[in-house]
């Protein structure tokens, strides 16, 4: 079982590098560069970094340890320390390549558009072993326990949204912001497709001997709501609890690993799921 932890945790901390290395891609040769503040820590980052000259990653994780300790505090140990140990290998290895990146300053558009696909893909990778690199996604977390009922996807954006604003105001012009929105789209976009194509939403099934506990730590560790259906076994016509689970596709790799933590033998079965209405999602069908 050590050996197990210790091979898991040598996974986690490779995967983390190879994510902080294209993130570091993103934003050494391309948004820093040229003043794209792409939402997030990383955009306050950007602005001080115009100030100071200090490097990116460096600036990046002091400005997360206020929001770390908030987590730590808020969301608990086990979140807070897998948290830690990414921001740290995405800080370090920010740091390292900042030397050896050329950079590219011939057209904004194009930083922005290549810059927010690195960092996205850079991102979408380190969610695959359920991690996180912070920032924001830390503050809408905290927010969240205390207005349940604004889903965490727009208090994130409302978030990106006052940062890109005082990067505008900062830098002195309009196109500052619409250069940021763009790399923030395509950063969400990239995400997406790293985790699980370009489907917003999934919804999951589990069959598992622990529904109760799964079920409660998805809800407690992913702020998502469950629905148990009955089933019934085909072969042994044993009655089972099906956990049923709609989600945004980033979260799913956390989901996943949650449910084989508490089961590795667990049945889980996903699709992509469209026109999904309710707390967390839209709340009216689309009008086309």
């Amino acid at each position: 079982m050590k050996s197990e932890k210790i091979i898991n945790l040598l996974k986690d901390i490779g995967i983390d590098a190879v994510g902080s290395f294209i993130f570091a891609i993103g934003v050494n040769i391309f948004t820093t560069p040229n003043n794209i503040a792409p939402g997030g820590v990383t955009g306050i980052a950007t602005m001080l970094h115009s100030i100071t000259g200090a490097q990116m990653g460096t600036l990046t994780f002091l400005l997360n340890i206020p929001l770390v300790i908030l987590g730590l505090i808020v969301l608990g140990k086990r979140f807070t320390i897998n948290t830690f140990r990414t921001l740290f290998i995405l800080s370090v290895i920010t740091n390292i390549t900042e030397a050896f990146f050329p950079v590219y300053v011939n057209n904004v558009l194009v930083a922005a558009i290549f810059g927010g696909a690195a960092i996205g893909v850079g991102m979408g990778i380190i969610f695959l072993r359920g991690s996180t690199t912070g920032g924001t996604d830390i503050l809408g977390r905290v927010l969240l326990k205390y207005f349940q009922h604004i889903p965490l996807g727009k208090i994130l954006l409302a978030i990106d949204f006052v940062i890109v604003t005082v990067a505008a105001v900062y830098y002195g012009t309009l196109e500052a912001a619409l250069y940021a929105l763009v790399s923030v789209y395509v950063t969400e976009r990239a995400m997406d497709g790293v985790l699980y194509g370009f489907n917003e939403t999934r919804i999951a099934y589990v069959v598992t001997e622990h529904p109760i506990e799964v079920a409660q730590r998805v809800m407690d560790e992913t702020d998502r709501g469950v629905t148990y259906l009955n089933g019934e076994g085909g072969y042994q016509r044993d009655k089972k609890l099906v956990i049923m689970c709609a989600m945004p596709s980033r979260q799913f790799s956390k989901f996943k690993k949650i449910v084989l933590e508490v089961d590795h033998a667990a049945f889980i079965m996903v699709a992509p799921a469209s026109n999904v209405i309710g707390e967390g999602f839209k709340e009216t069908f689309d009008s086309n």
